[in-house]
């Protein structure tokens, strides 16, 4: 009985007791730390994957900005990629440039594993993807559906206008997240002269009683004739027609309103001539490009029922068309930018539209000639020094003068102003999409 209410070692049990309780205790906090910890650092991971995918994203709208895709397009410029990547990206193919994505080494992974749900490897550190919109100009175009928008169109079968995906992908520790944004292409209307002619001199060289420069053409009221008269002696030096022939109507009477030297701004220029790049549109005699030698190749691409892409002509020093042809339409006429040299139309061609010369050579002589039964429906303005010559050689019904002002010509001229994403059509995809 004595041994038995013995209480020797109690003690130790109970601090084997306590020490298993703390010890478990410990586990489990140690346990629950590094689970936090884990959850940080994915947490972690996924923000900077989700910054890598955004960066990518405005990155490859700003390449949209700069140049929207067109499938007409058949020179080697305008071929944009189908899928860019870090590898793949270069400054000059259309995808989001290196130097503006440049990563810390350490972020992303070169050794993951897998693809992405679009099939893009994870060892990427960013991908994107554009993608025709299937629902434009519905109610449903802002709902993103993945396995659709997938299949869809890519560079370079993409529509001149409309609405594009664009899906970007950002991996960080292999760990990978993608967003999409709908960007909307944003055209301005391009502020130009109101003038049937502009210049610094313009002649009439055929001797017949006829409507030769027509200013009123379906104007409400006569455009106005714009000469700067710079270097010339007096107003008939810089207008040399015959009155009395009615070869301009309605007359010019005693206004002389003078046009600007320069029109259009170097940066409107450079805007304007990688527009026609981007939808086929350029002329040069620098290869691999060539200079234009039908009126059909003076046709601006159709963006829409009201606008078309310009033509943009430079390098072909003296150019002649002499082919007979018609390029645009009275219902959407074109804008055709001549950058130096001249242009002489002949024939019985019919341009509708306003032919602009830059004259960047500032030459003194005729920058623009219309001859034979050529008709410009529209507006001709000529920069600098340089002058307009018209010398028709015969009428017809259709064809009663060289030159039928039309204000719809001036009042459709655009301009890109680059490309947006369009608003609360950004999102974060699932897994999977």
């Amino acid at each position: 009985m004595r041994h038995a209410g013995n209480e020797d070692g109690f003690v130790m049990v109970a601090a084997i007791a306590v020490l298993t309780i703390i010890l478990g205790l410990g586990l489990g906090l140690l346990l629950f730390s590094d689970a936090q910890q884990t959850s940080s650092s994915r947490e972690q991971a996924s923000e900077a994957a989700f910054n890598v995918a955004e960066a990518a994203l405005n990155a490859q709208i700003g390449q949209l900005a700069r140049k929207w895709p067109n499938p007409k397009a058949t020179e080697p410029e305008t071929e944009m990629p189908r899928v860019c990547t870090a590898g793949s990206s270069t400054e000059t193919n259309d995808c989001p440039s290196p130097s503006d994505l440049k990563l810390d080494p350490n972020t992303g992974s070169t050794s993951c594993s897998g693809t992405d749900a679009w099939g893009s490897s994870l060892s990427n550190q960013w991908t994107t993807y554009v993608r025709r919109d299937v629902k434009e100009g519905t109610a449903e175009s802002l709902l993103f559906n993945s396995a659709k928008e997938e299949k869809e169109l890519t560079y370079p079968e993409l529509p001149e206008t409309g609405a594009l995906w664009v899906r970007a992908v950002g991996v960080v520790q292999c760990h990978a997240v993608a967003v999409v944004s709908l960007v909307t292409r944003l055209r301005i209307k391009l502020r130009f002269p109101e003038d049937a002619i502009a210049g610094n001199w313009f002649k009439v060289t055929n001797e017949g009683k006829k409507v030769i420069v027509n200013r009123m053409g379906r104007a409400a009221e006569a455009a106005p004739i714009s000469m700067r008269c710079e270097g010339r002696k007096s107003l008939k030096e810089c207008e040399e027609y015959s009155e009395p022939k009615e070869q301009v109507s309605p007359p010019i009477g005693e206004e002389n309103p003078q046009s600007a030297r320069t029109t259009l701004t170097t940066s409107q220029l450079e805007t304007l001539r990688d527009e026609a790049l981007a939808h086929g549109t350029f002329y040069s005699a620098i290869s691999p490009y060539h200079c234009p030698t039908s009126m059909t190749e003076l046709e601006g691409v159709e963006l829409s029922s009201d606008a078309r892409a310009p033509v943009y002509v430079e390098e072909c020093g003296a150019l002649k068309i002499t082919a007979n042809g018609t390029a645009n339409t009275a219902a959407n006429p074109g804008f055709l930018i001549l950058a130096d040299g001249t242009l002489e139309l002949s024939g019985t061609s019919t341009y509708y539209g306003v032919i602009y010369a830059a004259n960047l050579q500032n030459a003194s002589g005729a920058i623009v000639k219309l001859q034979g039964k050529t008709l410009v429906v529209g507006g001709i303005i000529v920069d600098g020094d340089g002058g307009i010559e018209f010398g028709s050689s015969g009428q017809s019904e259709n064809k009663p003068a060289n030159l039928e002002f039309d204000s719809l010509a001036v009042n459709n001229l655009t301009i890109s102003a680059g490309a947006a994403a369009t608003r609360n059509s950004f999102r974060i995809l699932p897994a999977g999409q």
